[in-house]
């Protein structure tokens, strides 16, 4: 068994059947192995980023690994901003990566797809990154490699193999990957739920690592009766219909008068800029670093979400912390905070179409787009891991690629990417990919020839004449689309939407909506960008 066979062992072991790739010359002797893998399919992609963000969807619709290969340099710089959003949205990919000669490494003599010090450069956008020299290292290597994969922090993990050990015979095999998580410390479960049990006036807040503790949220929430929120990454965890979920902005408003928070899988990065003082703060939360990251004293609990969380419920079951019930009074909150955000059109009246002919089960792909930020606020989010997203990597661009990613690790699902004319051409070379496999992703694109969000920036902090660098020249994007031979559409106002999509969705291959939207559209972000309220 070479080097080469051992990788393709690796994919198997971690249950990957499609790896997303764009073959090049320090690659070569890996993908003659794998002609002889069948039940591998790689799938070739236009661009290194296309196949990096392909996989970073197909990992998180799926909650499972995913893998891309790409050449070294070049390739790899490509590729590192997927890397880069997949380390800061939760996406457990594997990155096989070619190197130059081993021979040469770090000589600066000009090798082709060369970098000073690659290993450093993906060092800082994985969670671990492993070299693999020689057929000697390989089977521990790449065993850490899977193993880590599917432990703890969902993040990428990187694999450099030099041209020169493709081919090197390896002494030993791989076992199936173990996944390891942290046990949640007895104190900390404890002390968290005496504080519980305490509180008059809890908090719940979840991320996009609590996905797999969504049963979990939904009990100590109703135990609580705890009004529940989230930014971006946890959407439908709990679904926006529970009598207990509340937009942002309300939990804005709650943080004033709250006595507990507790975030699971969550930073709390925008939260706690609300202010902290009187705060008593529980975290739950895989990545250790975020259990008292701004140094407040918060209870901090090491575990993964449906792990901690379940202690902690089991905790406060003996403590009798029955509330009375909220559901009316945050009836009356949501439909508040409705009446304030009616304006926001036509994000709202397009949402609401989306929401009228996407199952219950679609996911939605936001790129860095309007449609997108109105969509923290007002979607109806019904089932965990349906709102796929960069994260605080707010990759601009990343979407058609991403989505096209889930949809063909998801086939049976309906997949919608919601992108922007400026973030479009930044993938939608791939949608020469969709077509290629018949992957049927539905994007919609709103076209309204600018950086939207940049030129409203522009116009409220500087004036109308101060606009510059946003305007943009697009092509006419349905026969864009029907070039490379993907159903297309145009609508010139929402109210064309809903078919438009029915269409889509039911068509067996890749589609495009193009939707024509105004130049200037109002801004969502007074209700997500909010100040100190304690």
């Amino acid at each position: 068994m070479t080097v080469a066979d051992l990788t393709i062992e690796a994919l198997r072991a971690l249950g990957i059947r499609q790896l997303f790739c764009l073959p090049g010359v320090q690659n070569d002797d890996f993908f003659d192995r794998l002609v002889d893998a069948r039940d591998i399919t790689p799938i070739v992609t236009r661009h290194e980023q296309g196949a990096a963000y392909m996989a970073l969807g197909a990992s998180q619709i799926t909650n499972a690994p995913a893998a891309f290969c790409v050449v070294p340099g070049p390739g790899m710089l490509n590729a590192g901003a997927a890397l880069t959003s997949a380390y800061w949205a939760g996406g457990r990919v594997l990155a096989l990566i070619g190197a130059i000669p081993d021979h040469v490494k770090g000589q600066g003599i000009g090798v082709l797809h060369e970098l000073p010090d690659q290993t450093a450069v993906l060092e800082q956008i994985t969670k671990e990154s492993h070299y693999i020299p020689t057929g000697e290292s390989a089977v521990a290597s790449l065993q850490q490699a899977v193993d880590s994969v599917v432990s703890g922090i969902p993040r990428p993990v990187s694999v450099e193999i030099p041209v020169t050990a493709w081919k090197q015979e390896v002494d030993g095999v791989l076992v199936p990957p173990t996944a390891t998580f942290p046990t949640p410390a007895d104190d900390q479960i404890a002390a968290a739920a005496e504080l519980l049990a305490s509180a008059e006036r809890p908090l719940v807040i979840v991320g996009g690592g609590a996905h797999e503790a969504s049963a979990e949220v939904r009990e100590l929430a109703e135990m609580l009766q705890a009004p529940t929120f989230t930014r971006r990454q946890g959407h439908g965890v709990l679904p926006s219909q529970h009598p207990l979920w509340i937009p942002i902005t309300v939990g804005h408003e709650l943080w004033a008068e709250c006595d507990a928070v507790v975030g699971i899988g969550s930073r709390l990065e925008f939260p706690l800029d609300w202010g902290t003082e009187g705060l008593n703060l529980i975290q739950i939360n895989v990545d250790e670093d975020e259990l008292d990251r701004r140094g407040i004293g918060t209870i901090g609990i090491h575990a993964d979400a449906s792990t901690g969380t379940r202690a902690l419920i089991d905790a406060l079951a003996p403590l009798n912390p029955a509330r009375p019930n909220r559901h009316d009074e945050l009836a009356e909150r949501r439909e508040a905070f409705a009446a304030k955000v009616a304006h926001l059109e036509p994000q709202l009246s397009t949402l609401s179409a989306i929401r009228d002919v996407l199952p219950d089960d679609g996911v939605i792909v936001e790129d860095v787009t309007q449609m997108g930020f109105a969509s923290h606020l007002a979607f109806d989010f019904r089932h965990p891991r349906t709102f796929l997203t960069t994260s605080a990597a707010g990759t601009l661009g990343a979407g058609v690629a991403h989505a096209i990613g889930a949809q063909a690790a998801a086939p049976d699902r309906t997949v919608l990417n919601l992108v922007g004319d400026g973030g479009f051409l930044f993938t939608a070379a791939e949608l020469a990919t969709a077509v290629q496999y018949n992957i049927g992703v539905t994007i919609l694109l709103h076209d309204n020839g600018s950086y939207g969000n940049v030129k409203r920036f522009q116009v409220e902090r500087y004036g109308p004449d101060r606009t510059i660098a946003s305007d943009l020249q697009n092509p006419d994007f349905v026969a864009f689309g029907e070039s490379f031979g993907v159903q297309s559409q145009r609508v010139d106002d929402v109210t064309q939407l809903r078919s438009a999509l029915e269409t889509a969705f039911a068509h067996r291959g890749p589609s495009l909506v193009v939707a024509s939207m105004p130049d200037l559209i109002p801004s969502p972000w007074p209700y997500l960008r909010l100040p100190p309220t304690r």
